[in-house]
């Protein structure tokens, strides 16, 4: 409402009555539903961290000898994943059975997929998990996808203009979904990918599928000789040959390929700063003896124990009884799964150890790197399934 002063002397002091009237009756009439306010920003947010999204499986298809490559389709309210850098993982789980399974796989599609409610995996059949999402869970299966996790991406701050992509096996997931985000324009810079098959029947992917300036391939086979494919190994004139001044050098792979690829490099005195490789799932350890240790589990209100071999993480143990841990990347670095020990003996190898120096002083663990060595017990996280 505006209000314009008046020259008629108390003619402003019966307006402003008035207008305390019309406001009082705007009030009375107003309905008394609470005012709801949603910000862009955090409209934003909850796009970008929805936390773990539904999805369905919707099509699976051979790639390679020993690969399949697995699409799902978002069933979160806006139908969307959430948007991920091109070599990021996500966390998938399920139950199946009296177990409940899960494990990270790199994205193999492209950002934009994601946001058109599609994300594709590539996996290879080893493993519990693996094997049920190919041999066991029927289209249309329900699957929880964690939200994007994960470092190994390109970041032109930290990263030379040109990367040196080299992997193995199932290896190659990251680097094709970046080679699709160069090619559909959300990423920009130049990759060379060079990927070591046993023979062209492992091969999980087309080159011809990414034709782009930017992007160059080249394929080893190690078992065979076939024209427009190299043969033997990843050496360091192999490597020389394909690097520049600007060139960053990105691994995923076996362990092998990295204990050889760096002699190869460091032949060559290429500054390790500028290698970084993804590291693989912490699995088994061999012991000299086998024991079972009981587990006592708080989860808030709740405990319950289990029975974990001293050769399996902790949190292996407790998928295998059913109980949903947090967990994400499954080699103890990114610390979704820390917990309090209250009690027990442990193990954790020097090189999957990333606690803090208070988490260590303070006895907290990451399980998904951690073995038990006597009965424990332990208070985790609460998981929504």
């Amino acid at each position: 409402m505006i209000f314009k002063r008046s020259e008629i002397p108390g003619e402003d002091i019966r307006r402003a009555m008035e207008m305390t009237a019309k406001r009082r009756q705007l009030i009375d009439e107003s309905p008394a539903d609470p005012i709801v306010y949603e910000y862009g920003v955090n409209r934003l947010a909850k796009d970008l961290h929805p936390g773990t999204v539904r999805a369905k499986i919707t099509a699976r298809e051979a790639c390679g000898a020993d690969c399949c490559r697995i699409t799902l389709e978002s069933l979160a309210e806006n139908g969307r994943f959430p948007y991920f850098r091109a070599g990021q993982f996500v966390t998938l789980s399920c139950r199946a059975g009296d177990s409940y399974l899960s494990r990270p796989y790199s994205v193999v599609s492209s950002p934009e997929d994601a946001l058109e409610g599609k994300l594709e995996i590539m996996v290879q059949r080893k493993g519990i998990f693996s094997k049920y999402l190919i041999e066991q869970a029927a289209d249309g299966s329900e699957v929880m996808v964690g939200e994007p996790s994960g470092d190994f991406h390109f970041d032109d701050i930290r990263d030379g203009s040109h990367i040196l992509a080299i992997a193995g096996g199932s290896g190659v997931t990251p680097f094709l979904s970046m080679m699709k985000a160069i090619c559909e324009g959300s990423e920009d810079f130049r990759l060379t990918l060079i990927y070591g098959a046993r023979t062209r029947a492992h091969v999980p992917f087309d080159p011809a599928d990414f034709a782009d300036d930017r992007i160059r391939i080249e394929i080893i086979l190690s078992e065979e000789e076939a024209e427009g494919f190299r043969h033997g190994f990843i050496t360091a004139d192999l490597l020389k040959d394909c690097m520049d001044d600007d060139t960053s050098v990105f691994m995923c792979g076996p362990d092998a390929m990295y204990r050889f690829v760096r002699k190869e490099l460091e032949s060559l005195t290429f500054d390790s700063s500028h290698i970084r490789q993804e590291r693989n799932s912490v699995g088994d350890r061999e012991v000299a003896e086998k024991k079972t240790f009981r587990l006592t589990v708080h989860i808030r209100d709740e405990v319950c124990t289990v029975e974990a071999g001293n050769d399996e993480t902790i949190v292996t143990a407790l998928e295998r009884a059913g109980i949903a841990a947090p967990v994400r990347c499954r080699n103890g670095v990114c610390g979704f799964c820390h917990s309090r020990v209250i009690s027990g003996e442990y193990y954790v190898a020097a090189e999957n150890d990333f606690r803090r120096a208070a988490d260590r002083k303070f006895g907290y663990i990451h399980p998904c790197s951690t073995y038990p060595e006597s009965d424990m017990e332990i208070d985790i996280p609460a998981v929504t399934v």
